[in-house]
């Protein structure tokens, strides 16, 4: 039965990522994957990071509702503080971008791969766990579910299973398929990079002001 009901939270999640989640990371991701498209390895680290962030906040998600299930869903329903946090992270990190594409910034090896530094790794797995606390129908099933579990350790079970199968269709759709896409068009208009880079990042900067200001929902 157990098992069970982890394939179901799997394949909930799988349903999940692949409609409205996919859409929902491409205002982080995509001006992420086109500030480090040239890189694929790099491109599909990021992508990693941020499903990371999901996987580890709907664990979390799960372990608290399995003993507070009312008080965890009264805060997911407090929209104010989710969005301002996540609003918040995607500021500071398009920041970061604008910081890092400085003249006489490092820019990592010469076999072109951009160090992100630990900072901007911290960032994109905030961004990913926060994008996570954004209150939706498979979010309360999960959080239903686990509360009825009866055990944290199966209720996080619950949250890594359903983490798993959510990331999975927008890592392979964001990895696979957009990735190589801004790889490419980074190579075709390489003397135009830097001017890329630099409306990536103003356009992650204005996605986390209207997240922050409620003017966009994620």
């Amino acid at each position: 039965m157990q098992t069970l009901s982890l394939a179901s939270l799997f394949l909930m999640g799988v349903a999940y990522g692949a409609t409205a989640c996919t859409l929902s990371c491409s205002p982080m991701l995509m001006p992420l994957l086109a500030s480090h498209g040239d890189s694929m390895r790099v491109s599909l680290r990021l992508v990693a990071i941020f499903g990371a962030g999901r996987i580890a906040a709907y664990t979390l998600i799960a372990a608290v509702a399995s003993v507070a299930s009312a008080s965890l869903t009264t805060l997911l329903r407090d929209s104010d503080l989710s969005t301002a946090l996540t609003g918040g992270v995607m500021i500071v990190t398009a920041l970061y971008l604008f910081y890092r594409q400085r003249p006489n910034a490092p820019k990592g090896c010469a076999a072109g791969r951009l160090d992100l530094s630990r900072f901007g790794e911290l960032g994109t797995f905030a961004m990913g766990a926060l994008l996570s606390l954004n209150l939706c129908a498979p979010l309360l099933a999960l959080v239903a579910v686990a509360s009825a579990s009866g055990s944290p350790l199966l209720a996080a079970g619950y949250g890594l299973m359903f983490g798993l199968g959510s990331v999975l269709v927008a890592s392979l759709f964001f990895g696979l398929f957009l990735a190589p896409i801004a790889k490419e068009l980074l190579r075709q208009f390489a003397a135009h990079k830097r001017w890329i880079e630099a409306f990536a990042s103003a356009l992650l900067l204005l996605a986390g002001l209207l997240v922050m200001t409620g003017r966009l929902r994620l």
